[in-house]
């Protein structure tokens, strides 16, 4: 009898084992279920391993942790089954809400993470992508902490952009993935903020937007330049501050390494600044030489010119470097007084044109492919 009894109490051992150890129980916590909804969350614990099971189809499990500062929730999983494919998002907790669930992003692949602008209690819930898989093996998970790495956070709305010196050198990263930062500098006159960035580390192709901010405007930003990879430079008309959006090129590349970032002023070379829309085009005239340049990418230089007799009209270009400039005549469209229509094909300079008396053109100057520029200034004479 005595026999029985403790071969009863050894199988009755074991199964307890099994049960906890499905129920995921044990370092760091785990799925304890039921925990379908966000006010089931199981707790856990940073760093301490956990295991779950996503079983039947359409489980949802959620997780809660307690956080005291900024920094970033970083989820790992590992030995997931291969019918199964995670999906993480995370959330706060709405009790008196008639949605209780907050969602702080939409659903991404494992492993993710998320940025945390202050310290609280943080949901997240892990799923099958289609939620129409399941299985009886469980995955491994570990959540960790990361603290803050990034000097200019928190930065992601352009009403929280990092105000920084120019000509100071900064730290920034791109992280998570979708990561996007602001920061904004002033500009005392006019010229070029020019951006610089080195140690990228690897997966990570940072470019940079540019705007202007007025807070009773709608939108608040406008654009004066968009997205461009670096090194790149940006014209800036007047004084005030000018904001810069910063982020992976894709928002697919993450890294916990910031990478090197330089903002500088470059003074104004171009006397004919700004005339990058017909509206400011400068007035030239047969027998002028200007001096000009073709700065940043993308520059395009309008002038005007008439003439008082049908005649041709030449454009010579010496002492350019690193572009190809190229000429093209515009005249005011009839039809529509605030559009161009051209009047010439594109022309490498030397380029020849045939006017007309007393018609008034829009000269064009710009880099051929519009992907090479330089900070120095060049000649055109107008024959």
């Amino acid at each position: 009898m005595r026999l029985k009894y403790i071969k009863l109490t050894k199988v009755l051992t074991v199964l307890l084992v099994l049960i906890f150890i499905s129920c995921g129980v044990g370092k760091g916590g785990g799925d304890k279920e039921p925990n379908n909804k966000i006010d089931q969350a199981n707790d856990i614990t940073l760093g301490q391993p956990f295991s779950l099971t996503i079983n039947p189809k359409g489980d949802m499990d959620w997780f809660k942790v307690n956080l005291t500062e900024q920094g970033y929730l970083k989820v790992q999983a590992s030995q997931v089954p291969e019918e199964i494919n995670l999906e993480i998002t995370f959330a706060l907790y709405q009790e008196w809400e008639g949605k209780k669930e907050k969602r702080l992003r939409g659903w991404r692949r494992l492993p993710d993470a998320l940025f945390i602008p202050e310290a609280g209690t943080y949901y997240f819930v892990i799923k099958d992508d289609y939620d129409d898989a399941s299985s009886g093996k469980p995955a491994q998970f570990k959540v960790d902490f990361l603290v803050e790495f990034d000097p200019t956070e928190a930065n992601n709305a352009a009403e929280h952009a990092k105000s920084v010196e120019i000509g100071t050198d900064l730290k920034i990263a791109v992280y998570p993935a979708e990561d996007q930062d602001w920061l904004k500098v002033k500009v005392e006159k006019q010229g070029y903020l020019t951006i610089k960035s080195k140690n990228v580390p690897e997966g990570i192709t940072p470019e940079v937007k540019y705007f202007v901010f007025d807070e009773w405007a709608d939108p608040k930003v406008k654009t004066i330049r968009s997205w461009k990879r670096m090194p790149d430079a940006c014209f800036v008309s007047k004084t005030g501050d000018y904001f810069l959006l910063f982020h992976d090129d894709y928002d697919d590349g993450a890294s916990e390494t910031p990478y090197d970032l330089k903002i500088e002023f470059l003074d104004e070379m171009d006397q004919y600044e700004p005339n990058d829309n017909f509206e400011d085009a400068k007035t030239i005239k047969q027998g002028d030489t200007i001096n000009l340049a073709i700065f940043p990418t993308d520059d395009q230089d309008y002038y005007k010119i008439k003439s008082s007799k049908a005649r041709k009209i030449k454009f010579l270009a010496k002492d350019f470097s690193d572009i190809t400039p190229e000429i093209r005549l515009y005249v005011l469209d009839t039809k529509d007084p605030n559009k161009l229509k051209h009047s010439s094909d594109w022309k490498k300079c030397p380029a020849e044109f045939d006017v007309k008396a007393g018609q008034e053109y829009f000269v064009l100057v710009h880099d051929d492919y519009d992907d090479a520029s330089s900070p120095e200034p060049f000649e055109i004479r107008i024959e």
